[in-house]
């Protein structure tokens, strides 16, 4: 299943610009790299997963200084990814 989220602010930046639409798809397994819409600090996100370890995954923007993730909010659970990001695909490893 897949659904449509536009990119809210430029913490994505310049792989996802504000006002982007994004495709999600619902997955059961997430990588390093991924992007993806998470529930964080009782919002929705779109963030990079940077680490994960033990159902816990860090969060970071690409844009690192203008982004609130988990460098201020830390690890969050698995169980907070809503999907990742499918289209456009940016890698950054």
């Amino acid at each position: 299943m897949w659904y449509l989220r536009r990119v809210s602010g430029d913490s994505m930046n310049p792989n996802y610009r504000n006002g982007k639409l994004v495709l999600v798809s619902y997955v059961a397994k997430y990588s390093v790299g991924d992007v993806v819409v998470a529930f964080m600090d009782r919002r929705e996100v779109i963030k990079r997963i940077s680490k994960m370890t033990d159902g816990r995954v860090f969060l970071v923007g690409d844009n690192k200084h203008n982004s609130t993730d988990s460098r201020k909010h830390g690890w969050i659970v698995e169980s907070n990814l809503m999907g990742k990001v499918v289209w456009p695909r940016k890698n950054l490893l």
